[in-house]
């Protein structure tokens, strides 16, 4: 009994898992159950793709009794075969159907990589947010010690030191936020790699930063490949519309044995339809398919020049934000760093002093917060930016 208990204590324990960006992303494209959506959509056009659409054959057996008792069988093949430009242009709009689910899917594994991406260094934000704000809780209370010292012959000291506690407070209930926020990452990266979120507890390592991805101007990317391709079948279902005026062709070949009152005979017919009697039907179809195609040539215009623009707008906020953690990088947090050194060897004496200690060695911290957002924003750009890249290796 007590080894059952400890058995089911110790399954629905969390445990934690320290996994990189690149063990991340490795698990979510075996796991990822977008990335398996598109893939089947992608094998299910293809599998469409394959052979012309005939319609099949019709194979009957008949049987005829003569009033004398005789009896006689026979039998009746026969095919109907679609007017050639329907057969070709349909089939051309199967493979350009394949072909855009094709860079669908690899628009869909680029996005959804980069999401994961983002998922990752979402979660490291917020770890790395929680121990900055446990750093900064330390700078509080080591002021609120400080300042209970000189508290005890200074009054206004004394309420300084009850607005620090009050601080501290807020801090612990704004603390108590960063834990649920990185809880709440370490579920979405647990929903993303398809892995149990009750007892999966992601311990994130500092990734490298992202660089500009180079985006070729010349080189279209696969949500542009697919809106063409969806052009392109959109222009032959307009094709086989119209041919819907051109007739379709019946084969029916028969044979019956013969009888005491007649010979074996074949038969033979070749029949054509007439679809220009109820003209309003191909008029409508092909007018139909018409309209269509060109409301996918305007639609694929706008969101070529929509993802250009927005191209062009990401680029330029991953340049300025990559010079802003740059110059934190290099020069604000070097300074704030060696000013909270220097602060930490000098003994504050009176309440001006404690409190010149305290936004010295809050400065530190406070700065690394300011450079965690900007980051993010960084990587947030980044991310969008590579979900339109087209690499030639893609597959």
């Amino acid at each position: 009994m007590i080894f059952c208990l400890l058995f089911i204590i110790i399954c629905q324990t969390t445990f934690a898992e320290t996994m990189t960006l690149e063990e991340f992303l490795s698990k979510a494209t075996t796991s990822n159950l977008d990335l398996k959506v598109s893939q089947a959509k992608s094998d299910a056009a293809d599998s469409r793709s394959i052979g012309l659409s005939i319609p099949p054959p019709m194979v009957g057996i008949t049987q005829f009794k003569e009033t004398s008792g005789g009896t006689t069988s026979g039998f009746e093949v026969s095919q109907m075969i679609p007017f050639p430009t329907k057969l070709t242009s349909e089939h051309s709009a199967r493979k350009y159907e394949a072909q855009m689910e094709k860079e669908n899917r690899l628009a869909a594994q680029k996005k959804t990589l980069a999401q994961g991406k983002l998922i990752y260094f979402s979660a490291w934000q917020s770890q790395e947010r929680l121990e900055i704000l446990q750093e900064k809780k330390g700078v509080l209370k080591d002021h609120i010690r400080l300042s209970k010292s000189a508290a005890r012959s200074d009054s206004f000291a004394a309420i300084h030191v009850l607005k620090a506690e009050s601080e501290l407070d807020l801090l612990e209930n704004e603390i108590e936020s960063a834990k649920q926020i990185f809880r709440e990452k370490q579920i979405d990266a647990a929903l993303f790699i398809n892995a149990n979120s009750a007892n999966f507890n992601l311990m994130t390592t500092e990734p490298k930063i992202s660089s500009i991805p180079k985006i070729d101007s010349n080189e279209e990317s696969h949500q542009i490949k697919a809106l063409r391709f969806q052009l392109e079948n959109l222009k032959e279902k307009e094709f086989e519309a119209k041919s819907s005026w051109l007739p379709d062709f019946n084969l029916r070949y028969k044979e019956m044995a013969a009888t005491s009152t007649s010979s074996k005979y074949n038969e033979l017919m070749v029949g054509v339809t007439l679809p220009f009697v109820f003209f309003w039907e191909p008029y409508s179809t092909s007018s139909s398919a018409a309209k269509a195609r060109l409301a996918g040539q305007y639609e694929f215009e706008k969101q070529n020049r929509i993802i250009e623009s927005d191209k062009v707008m990401l680029l330029s906020r991953a340049e300025s934000l990559k010079k802003q953690i740059d110059n934190l990088n290099n020069q604000l947090i070097p300074r704030a760093e060696k000013r909270m050194k220097l602060v930490h060897n000098l003994t504050p004496r009176d309440m001006e002093t404690i409190q010149d200690y305290r936004e010295t060695m809050e400065a530190f911290p406070d700065i690394k917060l300011k450079s965690l957002d900007l980051r993010m924003d960084y990587e947030l750009a980044i991310s969008s930016l590579e979900k339109y890249s087209s690499s030639k290796d893609d597959k």
